[in-house]
């Protein structure tokens, strides 16, 4: 995951579904992990995606374009 804080985030979340999966499963820990994976992937994916594109944005070689994305994402 690039470095603008989501990998930390999702690292917290997935420990903590994955313990209520495995807390509340039907008792198999491997179908509880997998089940659990098979949601994380797709999490993962579509938040890798977003952090790639906005770190190839944030070192454009345009600063007022870098600035306009922390915009976005940060509004005042």
């Amino acid at each position: 995951m690039p470095p603008l804080g989501a990998g930390a985030n999702l690292a917290m979340l997935e420990g903590a579904e994955l313990a209520e999966s495995i807390a509340t499963g039907p008792g198999d820990l491997d179908e509880a992990v997998r089940a659990f994976e098979e949601q994380m992937w797709a999490r993962a994916g579509r938040w890798a995606e977003l952090t790639a594109a906005g770190l190839e944005r944030l070192v454009s070689p345009d600063p007022a374009e870098a600035l306009a994305l922390f915009d976005q994402v940060q509004p005042s």
